[in-house]
C-alpha cells in the first residue's frame, strides 16, 4: 500500500448558511500483506527442511515402502502448512479494514460474520505504535498500532495490526484525537 491509498479522502456537505463549507476527512486502510513476510519466510525454510530431509532419505539411505510414506507425509506437511498460510493471508487482507473519521475510528473484520465496531475518538486515552525488528527488516516496515481507551467498555484496549506506514497513520490518529478533545473543551468551556 503506497501513501497514496491512505490520503485522506475529502467530502465538502453544506451546513446552514449555503456559504459555509464543513470539511469530513475519511482516512481508510486495510491489513498490508506485508506483514506475513517474516511467517512466509519460515514456512520457506521449513518446506526447503522438510523436502531436504524427504531427498536425503530417499536418495542415501536407498527408497523402500516405508520411505515413500514419510515422503508422502512430508508433501502432505507441506501442502498444509502452505493452505493455512494463504488461507489466513487472503482472511486478513480481504476482510481486515479501518476508517478514520472526524469523531470516530471503525473497524470492520469478518467474511462470513461481520462485525464492525467503532470507538469514538474522545475516548481514546493513548496511542501506541509498536513495530517488532521483522517488521523493520523482513515485513517492509508494517507495525501495530494499540489504542487504549477508559471509556470504551468494548474495547478498553485495541489492537489494529498489518498497517503499512504506522507512523503516517499513528499520527493522523492522535492528531484527530487532540482535535476532538480541543473542540469538546471549547463547546464546553474548560
Amino acid at each position: 500500500m503506497s501513501e497514496d491509498n491512505i490520503a485522506p479522502t475529502v467530502e465538502n456537505s453544506v451546513s446552514a448558511t449555503p456559504n459555509e463549507k464543513t470539511e469530513k476527512e475519511e482516512i481508510q486502510w486495510s491489513y498490508s500483506g506485508k506483514t506475513m513476510r517474516a511467517q512466509c519466510f519460515l514456512y520457506w525454510i521449513i518446506t526447503f527442511l522438510l523436502f531436504g530431509g524427504g531427498l536425503y532419505l530417499t536418495f542415501f539411505t536407498g527408497l523402500n515402502f516405508v520411505y515413500l510414506w514419510i515422503w508422502i507425509g512430508i508433501v502432505g506437511l507441506a501442502i498444509i502448512l502452505w493452505f493455512q498460510f494463504f488461507t489466513i493471508y487472503l482472511y486478513r487482507t480481504w476482510t481486515l479494514h479501518y476508517k478514520l473519521t472526524n469523531h470516530r475510528l471503525y473497524v470492520y473484520q469478518g467474511f462470513f460474520t461481520k462485525t464492525s465496531d467503532s470507538m469514538e475518538l474522545v475516548y481514546i486515552e493513548d496511542v501506541q505504535l509498536v513495530q517488532t525488528l521483522w517488521d523493520r527488516l523482513l515485513n517492509g516496515g508494517v507495525g501495530r498500532l494499540v489504542i487504549f481507551s477508559s471509556a470504551d467498555k468494548t474495547h478498553s484496549q485495541l489492537v489494529i495490526s498489518g498497517i503499512e506506514n504506522p507512523q503516517s497513520i499513528f499520527e493522523k490518529i492522535d492528531t484527530a484525537r487532540a482535535n476532538v478533545r480541543a473542540k469538546r473543551a471549547i463547546i464546553s468551556g474548560s
